[in-house]
C-alpha cells in the first residue's frame, strides 16, 4: 500500500484547482443554451407587457449566449399565478418575471400567495411611474375638486384590477390623501383594460401609471386631470404640489426583474448585466422616448433596497390596503 507525502497531496491540489474554477465558470460560459421564459403577470397591452417586450430582444443580443428571451402572459389571479410559477421555477436562469411593486405585498401578507418576496432573487428594474388621475374625454368632470364634490353625493367610481395590483393600493391611498369616498370596480385583467373601461363609463376616474394615461390622452380616449408628481409634466393638470398633498408623490409603480430564489452567482451576473445593457441599447432608448419613457435601470442590491423601501409603504398604508 502506497503512502501520500505532504508534497504530494500539494501536488494533486494544485493540478485540481484549475478544474474546480472551470467548473464553477463553465455554468456561466454555458448559460444560456436555451430559451428564456420572461412571465408577465399581467394581460397583453398593459404597462408590464409593453416594457418587457421591447427590452426583451435587446436583452437577448448581451446575454452570454444568444437565445431567445419569451414573453409569457400569465394574467390569473391578479398577477399572482405568474409570480407563483416563477417562486416555483428551477433556479437556473431560464425563468424571470416582471414584478408589479408594492402591489405584490398585499397577497403576500394576506397568506393567499405561495411565494415569499424576501427570497426572490432580484435582478435589476426597469425603472419607475408616477401617478395620475384621469376620465373620459367627454366626462363632465375637470378637477379634483369636481371629484370631491361628486364624493359628497356617492362614492367616486374608479376602475383598478384587484387588491393585488399596485393601482388600486394608489387609488385607495390617494382617495384617502385627497378626502374622496371611492367604489373600486375590479376584476379587469391588466392596466390597459381598467383604463379602457373608464373611458367607456365603467367608472368615473381611473389611478393608473402616466406613460398608459399620456397614450391614452393622446388618442382622445381619456383626459388626464392630475399627477401626483411634485410638478406635473402634464399640461393643464393638477399635481401634489397644487393640490396642497406633497404625500401623493410618494405613490409609484416600481417595475422590478427577479428570478427564482438560489439563483447562482455567475447566472445573476449575467441577466442583470444584459438587462442594464438592454436598456442602454439605442432602440431602446429610441423606444423610451417615442413612448414618453423614463427607463431607471437599478444594480440587484439597488433592487433589494427598494424592496424593503417599499415594504415599509406597504407597512405604512398596510390597514387601508389589507381587504375585509
Amino acid at each position: 500500500m502506497s503512502t501520500l507525502t505532504r508534497r504530494d497531496v500539494l501536488v494533486a491540489a494544485g493540478a485540481a484547482a484549475p478544474a474546480l474554477i472551470l467548473g464553477r465558470g463553465a455554468y456561466a460560459a454555458g448559460y444560456p443554451d436555451h430559451d428564456i421564459n420572461f412571465i408577465i403577470p399581467y394581460a397583453a397591452g398593459g404597462g408590464f407587457d409593453i416594457y418587457v417586450r421591447a427590452i426583451s430582444p435587446a436583452m437577448e443580443g448581451y446575454l452570454p449566449n444568444k437565445t431567445n428571451i419569451v414573453p409569457t402572459n400569465i394574467p390569473a389571479g391578479g398577477g399572482s399565478r405568474g409570480i407563483v410559477q416563477l417562486y416555483r421555477a428551477k433556479p437556473d436562469g431560464y425563468t424571470l418575471a416582471i414584478f408589479n411593486v408594492p402591489g405584490m405585498f398585499v397577497l403576500q401578507k394576506e397568506g393567499d400567495a405561495d411565494y415569499d418576496l424576501s427570497k426572490i432573487t432580484w435582478l435589476g428594474s426597469m425603472g419607475r411611474d408616477d401617478y395620475g388621475i384621469a376620465v373620459a374625454t367627454n366626462s363632465p368632470i375637470k378637477t379634483v375638486a369636481d371629484l370631491r364634490e361628486l364624493s359628497k353625493i356617492r362614492p367616486v367610481k374608479f376602475t383598478a384590477t384587484g387588491p393585488e395590483g399596485t393601482a388600486y393600493s394608489a387609488t385607495l391611498i390617494a382617495a384617502q390623501l385627497l378626502g374622496l369616498k371611492v367604489q373600486l370596480i375590479t376584476g379587469y385583467k391588466g392596466s390597459n383594460d381598467y383604463a379602457i373601461a373608464a373611458a367607456r363609463g365603467d367608472g368615473d376616474a381611473v389611478v393608473t401609471a402616466l406613460p398608459l394615461l399620456r397614450r391614452l390622452q393622446e388618442g382622445n380616449t381619456l383626459r388626464i386631470i392630475a399627477t401626483f408628481e411634485k410638478k406635473a409634466t402634464v399640461a393643464g393638470a393638477e399635481d401634489a404640489t397644487s393640490l396642497g398633498v406633497p404625500a401623493l408623490s410618494e405613490i409609484v409603480l416600481e417595475r422590478l426583474i427577479g428570478a427564482p430564489p438560489k439563483l447562482p452567482t455567475d447566472i445573476k451576473t449575467a441577466i442583470s448585466t444584459a438587462l442594464t445593457k438592454a436598456m442602454a441599447d439605442p432602440r431602446v432608448v429610441d423606444w423610451a422616448k417615442k413612448a414618453d419613457v423614463t427607463l431607471q435601470p437599478q444594480t440587484p442590491d439597488a433592487a433589494a433596497r427598494i424592496m424593503a423601501d417599499q415594504q415599509k409603504f406597504y407597512d405604512k398604508w398596510k390597514s387601508l390596503l389589507t381587504p375585509g
